[in-house]
């Protein structure tokens, strides 16, 4: 069911209102259709990209306008660059802000009128900390699809936007600022504390040209042929940069060639393990050093230290991670339920050939991806992981996690978490463990809350469940595979496969041989037959399924199917 469009400003009348039933953008809401109307209330018939609407509809997910607006503007302690500067900053080739809403659409990041805890209307995932900017989690877990002049925003669902272009439009703007006097001159007298005199105009220089040289060295550090586009990143890859840059420097970073689809967040604290590869566990305090790693890999900073003894180590590392807004973001995400299919937007389920279908899903699926209640509120998630001979998916992005080895840098020779002496190399793993231990050991009330939620809630640490390879003398092996999860609301997380290489659930139970082998992802508009965001053409961006780490191979279960049973089980499988 979908719920109000609530008002933006005041807040307090935001709040008070009702959900349940769609309603007009025009009555504003805790995400603004900006990209379908500007600044100035214009309405916008189409976008960069050829997408419009004329309503926004929010679904009926468990959370209320209260809890979604803090979502998308939490701030968890990411430090991207000065605050002043994106906000002042202009577009690269026109006097355009940088930060306008027509532009930020086309990174596919969702705009939004200014509300208190965001009063300059940044998109959603944008935040300050301090005087500086940053991501948080909204932003690539926040999506939408458009059918037919309405937009549906889904919470906690797969983002499509392409955040490593953004990054390189970042850069592009802030290099053409430095090269135009015209530029400069008005940036400087725009920013807070700034002025029209040569004084003002190099103190705004000098400010731009370190961010520069940060996104610079960023940028050269994540280059890689295998391109992200909209609706992927390899964010373990840029973890792990993050990692490396703290302790031995951005020359040694690895090559980011593994791109992931953003995943879902819907029942993510009621997994056992989470992310694609199924390493990380949410027992005792891992939720925490997951979202931590997250922090780190989203511009977070962290004073990496070389500590000799176990006495000294317990002091941790200072950072800028605010593990008390993770704990609280994680206890909110507990309440955050799977989009049931809005059948007053999209065309109704045929509720008989989905009863056809849910007949050829405990034949074909069930064993794998578990049937789960939505709104249970004691439901959990055991992880089934399938190896990599088995499932058969590009193995790229598990192979990098498990193979990676790099320096110790300022870490040789001192004390890990486990008591032990690191020596020149380590595995990348082990890396980010010792920057989210030790920065959460400056953090202990809400590492012990943490810990706390964690046995309320019944979260354990129970050996993994599925078909994959085990081994107590090499804990890499066990990598060297992919996890599945429940399909609640997978209708609305196209592109599909862990790497995003599969356009719509109809392409997915195709062979492998009939699955597009280009196409395009970016778009919002919506195929509610395949089951997918619409992506023929050859724009916003195309997916290369030859490329490194774009493979669409494998997962060939259901492959085999007629097409009516296909159309059938494609029809269930938007009752999840």
């Amino acid at each position: 069911m979908a719920r109000l469009v609530v008002g933006i400003l005041p807040l307090l009348l935001s709040l008070a209102c009702s959900r349940g039933a769609a309603d007009s953008a025009d009555e504003g809401g805790p995400g603004l259709l900006e990209g379908i109307r500007d600044r100035a209330g214009r309405v916008l018939a189409q976008d960069a990209y050829g997408d419009g609407a004329t309503e926004l509809v929010y679904l009926d997910q468990g959370w209320g306008p209260a809890e979604t607006l803090w979502f998308y503007h939490a701030d968890q302690g990411s430090v991207l660059m000065p605050y002043d500067t994106l906000v002042h900053l202009e577009q690269a080739g026109s006097e355009r802000p940088f930060v306008s809403p027509e532009h930020m659409t086309r990174f596919r990041f969702l705009n939004q009128y200014p509300t208190p805890n965001n009063p300059d209307g940044l998109p959603v995932g944008f935040t300050r900390h301090d005087d500086q900017v940053g991501l948080t989690c909204a932003a690539c877990h926040t999506t939408q699809i458009n059918y037919r002049g309405t937009a549906v925003r889904i919470d906690g669902a797969p983002a499509l936007a392409d955040v490593a272009g953004f990054l390189r439009e970042v850069e592009a703007a802030l290099r053409a600022t430095l090269a135009d006097a015209a530029k400069l001159a008005r940036f400087a007298a725009a920013r807070t504390g700034g002025g029209t005199d040569e004084a003002a105009r190099a103190a705004a220089r000098a400010s731009l040209e370190a961010t520069l040289a940060w996104f610079e060295d960023y940028n050269a550090a994540n280059r890689s042929p295998t391109i992200e586009g909209f609706g992927r990143m390899d964010a373990i890859g840029r973890i792990i940069n993050q990692s490396i840059r703290f302790t031995s420097g951005p020359q040694n970073s690895l090559e980011p060639n593994a791109p992931t689809s953003y995943p879902l967040l819907w029942d993510a604290p009621r997994h056992d393990y989470v992310q694609w590869i199924g390493f990380s566990a949410n027992a005792e305090a891992g939720s925490l050093g997951r979202n931590a790693g997250e922090v780190i890999g989203v511009f977070g900073r962290v004073e990496v230290q070389h500590y000799e003894t176990e006495k000294e180590a317990k002091r941790g590392y200072e950072s800028t991670i605010d593990a008390n807004a993770l704990v609280a973001m994680e206890e909110s995400l507990r309440r955050l339920q799977s989009p049931v299919w809005p059948e007053q937007v999209l065309p109704a389920i045929d509720r008989g050939l989905a009863a056809r279908g849910a007949e050829l899903y405990q034949q074909q699926c069930v064993s794998c991806h578990a049937l789960i209640d939505r709104a249970d509120p004691q439901r959990r998630v055991v992880a089934q992981i399938t190896g990599l001979d088995v499932v058969g998916t590009d193995p790229t992005s598990a192979r990098n996690v498990a193979d990676a080895r790099v320096p110790a840098g300022v870490l040789e020779g001192a004390i890990s978490p486990q008591g032990q002496r690191y020596g020149a190399k380590l595995t990348a793993l082990a890396l980010l463990g010792d920057l989210v231990a030790r920065s959460l050991a400056a953090n202990p009330v809400a590492a012990t809350r943490a810990i706390v939620n964690a046995k309320r809630h019944q979260i354990e640490k129970t050996p993994k469940q599925g078909d994959h390879p085990r081994s107590d003398s090499d804990p890499t092996v066990s990598l060297q595979a992919y996890k599945a999860r429940p399909l609640n609301g997978i209708w609305a997380t196209s592109p599909y496969l862990h790497n995003g290489s599969v356009p719509s659930l109809h392409d997915l139970l195709l062979p492998v041989a009939q699955r597009p082998a280009r196409f395009s992802v970016g778009r919002w508009e919506f195929d509610p037959d395949k089951v997918g965001h619409v992506s023929d053409g050859e724009g916003p961006f195309v997916v290369d399924t030859t490329v490194t780490g774009n493979s669409n191979r494998g997962h060939e279960y259901g492959v085999d199917l007629g097409e009516d049973d296909r159309r059938a089980l494609v029809e269930y499988l938007k009752t999840l």
